[in-house]
Order: C-alpha cells, then structure tokens, then sequence
C-alpha cells in the first residue's frame, strides 16, 4: 500500500512535470526555484521526507492549489492570482496546439476543464485546415 507522503510526493513530481507552463523541469530546476536541493526534492517525491510547509507556501505563491498537493483533490491550480495567471497562460498554449507530451496533458486537462476530444478537433484543424465532421463512405 502506498503511504500518504508517498502520494503526497506522486503529486509534487505531476506539479514539477507541468510547473514550466505545462512543461517538465529537471528535479534541479523546480529545487532551485524553491530554494531546496535536489537532494530534497528527491526525497519529497519518493515519499522518504514531509513535505515542509515552507514549501507547500513557496509553490502557492507560484499558482500551485496547497488542498490538490496535499489531498489530490481540486484543481492543481491555485484560487490566487497567480494559479488564474498559471492556468490562463496553459489554457492558450494547449487551445492553440502547444506540443505537449501526453503525460503533460493528462496532468492539465481536469484542471483546464477542456475534454479531451475537443483538443483532438483543435490538433486536427490546425493541422489540416478546415476539416469537414462528415464522414466519407
């Protein structure tokens, strides 16, 4: 069975996979941005350490909703400015094709609220123009 800290530190590691404006940092990276080591980091994500409130702090003051990392429920975007800044700023990057890895995606799209067909549509448009939603025979 999979103990709290352990999925505690599951969601830190979705939250640094998507924390560049829907894209991957390096576990040195999102360590520096928080003013932790890698070292730290590490241990957060494998659930080997608590995950200290000064972090928990430092990430919502980055857009980052404190009741998704701690519970894995709500959007993993903060109410606060900047998680509406966070959220409008992948919004348009994934409404207008931004590549993305599907991991990313799967992270992002229950937060964004955007269903996952109406992205293919968007891809397919942007790809081949104006696409007819007749089937051929």
């Amino acid at each position: 069975m999979i103990s709290y800290s352990e999925q505690v530190g599951d969601r830190l590691k979705k939250i640094r996979f998507i924390f560049n404006e829907g894209g991957k940092l390096s576990a040195d990276q999102f360590a520096f941005l928080l003013g932790e080591t890698r070292d730290k980091i590490a241990n957060y994500e494998l659930g080997r350490a608590g995950l200290p409130i000064r972090v928990i702090y430092e990430l919502y003051k980055r857009g980052i909703n404190p009741v998704y990392l701690i519970s894995g429920e709500g959007s993993i975007f903060a109410d606060n400015y900047e998680g509406q800044n966070f959220r409008a700023r992948v919004a348009i990057k994934v409404k207008s094709g931004w590549k993305f890895s599907q991991q990313s995606l799967d992270i992002l799209l229950p937060s964004l609220e955007i269903d996952k067909d109406k992205l293919v549509n968007i891809e397919l448009k942007l790809a081949a123009g104006k696409i007819s939603s007749k089937k051929q025979p």
